[in-house]
């Protein structure tokens, strides 16, 4: 991807240091250290390497608090071929992928990036579905919504009305969810835990779909009923 052209200047005179403007769009990466190499010959290049493994690391811890309110094994399986990109990009067709700068903004201090905490749950959940034995047709949307428990906010607007299904469906079953369950620090054990009991619940809710999709179909017409009522009364 080509980002432009910038200068390259000194900072100070005697100082030794040069300074380069970056792009706009590289400001989450404002701080980070970035391993310089030369690529030395005819057509010399100065690569800058950005230090990512703080953002792996926060991938993994969250993966596994997901795992472990899940009841799956701790690891996940395969974490990095998760990661796409720097920045996220729109998953399409219910295909979640992690972005580096998400994981950043998880390695940093609470309270996190909210819209990185919800994305990064998205990507992570929808294979953990799977392992948990949901149907991959029914991972995606189980994923949007746990994302949505856990942090208040639907990761793509497409997913909003999977999120208000599930909401009725825990409503009519007597539960009340209550997002968000990651208050402020996306790692907290004590959140982790309140959350795991709606969580296993929503798994359960899932994978009674997978058995019989024509549960959901009738909520789904049920919740549809519902919402016209409440246009033509509004």
């Amino acid at each position: 991807m080509e980002l432009g052209t910038r200068c390259i200047r000194s900072s100070g005179a005697g100082s030794g240091s040069i300074e380069l403007t970056l792009p706009a769009s590289l400001r989450e990466l404002q701080g980070l250290a970035c391993r310089i190499t030369l690529r030395d010959g005819r057509h010399p290049e100065i690569v800058l390497q950005p230090e990512l493994r703080g953002a792996l690391a926060a991938f993994r811890a969250l993966a596994a608090r997901l795992h472990g309110a899940l009841g799956l094994p701790p690891e996940a399986p395969e974490l990095e071929t998760r990661i796409a990109s720097l920045h996220p990009i729109p998953s399409g067709a219910g295909v979640a992928r992690l972005a580096w700068t998400d994981g950043l903004a998880l390695a940093g201090p609470p309270p996190q990036k909210r819209e990185a905490l919800a994305r990064s749950l998205r990507a992570l959940a929808e294979p953990a579905g799977v392992a948990a034995g949901l149907g991959e047709a029914w991972a995606p949307g189980f994923a949007a919504a746990l994302a949505w428990l856990l942090t208040g906010l639907v990761p793509e607007a497409a997913e909003q009305r999977g999120c208000d299904i599930v909401a009725a469906a825990l409503l009519a079953e007597g539960l009340r969810p209550a997002p968000p369950a990651l208050a402020a620090d996306a790692f907290a054990d004590a959140d982790w835990d309140a959350a795991t009991p709606m969580l296993g619940r929503l798994l359960a809710l899932h994978r009674g779909w997978t058995a019989a999709p024509a549960r959901h179909a009738a909520l789904a017409a049920g919740w549809r009923r519902g919402l016209a009522a409440q246009l033509r009364t509004g």
